[in-house]
């Protein structure tokens, strides 16, 4: 079952959109925002909605009591530290109970593999195996060591105050060094800021 940001109702139609979903069965939703900046979005995904209408309709699910999980992806051809900085601003505004950061995988057939291989970023005959693995891009503006330690820290930033900010950048370092502040910074974020929610 395909549930659309669009398709949520904004006024009374919500007890009986909220009764149906029950009678289905359903137990938790995930959606898929992928970007947080709109244009960006628009571009690369063809995905024309504004964020404003994101944060609005998700909040509407939260506060039905309905579960849900918001997927995002980073480290897509032609995107920058500052665009990834969107996504993770755009979640910190929504109320889920679970937040997905993957990288960009390009997987052979897809417009996106076609973009990445006329641009140079991928080598035509490079697989594209999970999207579990470090981004096979080759970004000089976003190489793929910063994506992966964005996407590591990526609830960290979404949760923590941004007065964490400057430790949170040291854990995206991939060393023993940053690594153990990321370990240290998870431990701290789930036990006292995974309810956070900054005024």
């Amino acid at each position: 079952m395909s549930i659309y940001l669009e398709d949520i109702p904004l006024n009374r139609a919500r007890e009986k959109f909220n009764n149906a979903l029950k009678e289905v069965g359903l137990l938790r939703i995930a959606f898929g925002i992928e970007h947080g900046n709109e244009e960006f979005r628009y571009k690369m995904l063809h995905r024309k909605i504004k964020n404003d209408i994101i944060i609005d309709r998700l909040n509407i699910v939260h506060d039905l009591g309905i579960p849900f999980s918001v997927n995002n992806i980073i480290g897509f051809p032609e995107e920058n530290r500052e665009l990834a900085f969107d996504t993770i601003e755009l979640n910190r505004h929504i109320k889920s109970d679970g937040i997905n950061a993957y990288t960009f995988t390009p997987f052979h057939g897809t417009p996106l593999r076609q973009l990445a291989e006329d641009s140079g970023l991928v080598d035509n005959d490079e697989l594209a195996r999970s999207l579990f693995n470090p981004s096979l891009l080759k970004m000089k503006q976003f190489p793929p060591e910063e994506i992966e330690g964005i996407r590591r820290c990526f609830t960290l930033y979404v949760y923590m105050p941004k007065s964490r900010w400057p430790d949170i950048a040291k854990a995206e370092k991939l060393t023993p060094e940053g690594d153990a502040i990321w370990a240290d910074l998870r431990e701290e974020c789930l036990t006292d800021f995974i309810n956070y929610q900054e005024d």
